[in-house]
């Protein structure tokens, strides 16, 4: 019942949204002051007005979205004109793809040459940053000394800056849920703050996951929603009780974001980009959630390649970006003092006293990550152990069987939750039980035909296990 009235409710839900977006989106942007004031600035020093400047150009490579490239463009410019009395251009290079491919691309580039003909690169978590670093593929930048004033090395256990300049984090990236307000005021669910409320009882087929096998940052989440329990059973219980209350699991997490607002679904699992993107869409029916001391907040980098063309003007657009201004584009609304022109960009700033300045003045769904509470101490160490092993056990446990865990998670929910058959939910396979059987097993998935033996096995077990419970 509840579950066709949702689907029935997901028109009214695309129109309100459409309606949000749209009245945002009308008319022309209006022209941003800042030209005016940077032309004054210009002709005062320079002796020539904004349009007579010569133009410098920067080639970048990065798998932010067009908003952001266009708004970090015209305000380094802009910033460019006034400081050095030239404009900049940046050539943004698209190889069709996200960070993996932009990694890829760099290693066969520079596999046949000392250059890439690329100054930076920008964007995509630290993950591939760190492999950058160690493949050489980086020259040294010089770090801002009021950017270390304000940025910490680690955060919750996760390094924000290269110790040797390499790279530096230029946003923070952290990992949450969207929720429709009309469609869980219609389910009677409560407005979840913690990971553990999408496992409510309420929430039963109302939750809209990423397939972790698809989607990195799914598999980030769910290893979030683990390390925010006392211990590893405890983490799969509470991942596991969300997981039965899947709806489906979409192909990436982008989509997933897109089921509350489209109305297909109350609550999704997302990264907090994907979050502020849905929500500036539709500001008054979307909700985005950083669950309060159970996220850990990754670096979303920024770095200057081997050999760039330009050099100077590579470390001048690097500073810019981790300057104070630089950081106020990231959280501010669009349109604001010291915000971006036309295109809100919603995302977190890395340095401190950003949060300390604008304070009040943010975008509202902005997360300070320093913040007493704010920021779980991640076990990055127990991370890159399990992630592996997690995404595969998540792909047997729900994706492959799906049905069967939700026929059994609602014959829990239908008998009160009786502690025997919680317990035979909740069970894990015996090879993956113990931190040091989740180590053996991490070396077997390297094989991929013992990972597929493995994946079976684990299959079967759920399956049988699901069986058991549901009767």
């Amino acid at each position: 019942m509840r579950r066709s009235a949702v689907t029935g409710w997901a028109g009214l839900a695309v129109c309100l949204a459409m309606a949000g977006a749209g009245c945002a989106g009308k008319g022309a942007a209006p022209a941003d002051p800042r030209v005016e004031q940077t032309d004054r600035l210009v002709r005062q020093r320079f002796g020539r007005a904004l349009a007579e400047l010569p133009t410098l150009r920067l080639s970048a490579i990065t798998p932010n979205n067009q908003n952001i490239c266009d708004e970090f463009e015209r305000a380094f410019s802009l910033h460019h004109a006034s400081e050095f009395g030239q404009k900049v251009r940046i050539d943004w290079r698209d190889v069709g793809g996200g960070s993996t491919s932009i990694l890829q691309y760099l290693r066969n580039v520079y596999a046949r040459s000392s250059t890439s003909e690329l100054d930076v690169v920008w964007g995509g978590g630290d993950y591939n940053f760190r492999k950058m670093a160690g493949e050489k593929l980086l020259t040294p930048m010089r770090v801002p000394p009021e950017y270390r004033d304000n940025v910490p090395r680690v955060l919750g256990g996760v390094e924000m800056y290269d110790a040797n300049g390499l790279w530096c984090g230029s946003a923070v990236s952290g990992f949450g849920f969207l929720y429709n307000r009309m469609l869980i005021e219609w389910a009677k669910i409560p407005p979840p703050r913690q990971w553990q409320d999408l496992g409510r009882p309420e929430c039963f087929g109302q939750v809209l996951l990423a397939d972790p096998t698809q989607s990195g940052s799914a598999a980030t989440s769910y290893e979030m929603i683990v390390q925010s329990a006392p211990n590893w059973p405890a983490g799969w219980a509470r991942l596991l009780a969300i997981l039965g209350n899947a709806r489906r699991l979409a192909d990436s997490a982008g989509q997933a974001a897109n089921g509350p607002l489209l109305g297909e679904t109350p609550i999704a699992t997302c990264i907090d980009f994907y979050g502020a993107m849905r929500v500036a869409e539709a500001p008054e029916a979307m909700v985005y959630v950083s669950p309060k001391g159970q996220t850990a907040f990754n670096p979303d980098p920024i770095a200057i390649l081997r050999n760039p063309p330009h050099p100077r003007l590579a470390q001048r657009f690097v500073d810019f970006v981790l300057s104070r201004a630089g950081q106020a584009l990231w959280a501010l609304p669009a349109g604001a003092d010291d915000g971006p022109a036309r295109s809100e960009l919603g995302r977190q700033p890395i340095r401190r006293d950003v949060y300390e300045h604008y304070a009040g003045r943010m975008l509202p769904w902005i997360v300070d990550p320093y913040a007493a509470g704010s920021e779980m101490r991640l076990d990055t160490a127990m991370l890159s152990l399990r992630l592996g092993v997690l995404r595969q056990l998540v792909r047997a446990a729900a994706a492959d069987n799906l049905t069967h865990l939700q026929a059994a998670r609602r014959r829990l929910i239908e008998t009160g939750f009786p502690p025997a058959r919680v317990a035979d939910f909740n069970k894990l396979p015996e090879d993956v039980a113990t931190v040091e059987g989740l180590r053996r097993v991490a070396g077997l998935l390297r094989d991929p035909t013992a990972a597929e033996r493995t994946v079976t096995g684990w299959q079967r077990f759920f399956r049988d296990k699901y069986r058991r419970v549901a009767r």
